[in-house]
């Protein structure tokens, strides 16, 4: 189970999670793994992916930002704001 004295409510981030993977293509999570091995050179497992969408688990901050270079929507605080706790929580997201 994914932590819940968290920031984010990881229940909605996976819900977020699959309908952007979903939305961008990816019909199953090993597409989306290849794609994040591809951009990023980070291996993901497609067990990951899942158990990131049913919650199962948190991702560490490098899936975290690894999946955000492969589905844009994970990069748009709107899109992101109903998986956030609480609504005064700023979202800082850079380009390097």
């Amino acid at each position: 189970m994914a932590k819940e004295n968290s920031v984010i409510d990881w229940e909605k981030y996976g819900v977020l999670l699959k309908a952007a993977r979903v939305a961008n293509g990816f019909t199953r999570g090993l597409s989306l793994c290849k794609e994040v091995e591809e951009k990023t050179g980070m291996k993901v497992s497609e067990r990951t992916i899942y158990a990131l969408e049913d919650a199962s688990r948190a991702p560490s901050a490098d899936i975290f930002l690894a999946l955000q270079q492969v589905l844009p929507e994970l990069r748009d605080p709107e899109y992101l704001k109903p998986a956030f706790r609480r609504n005064d929580i700023d979202v800082m997201l850079v380009s390097f």
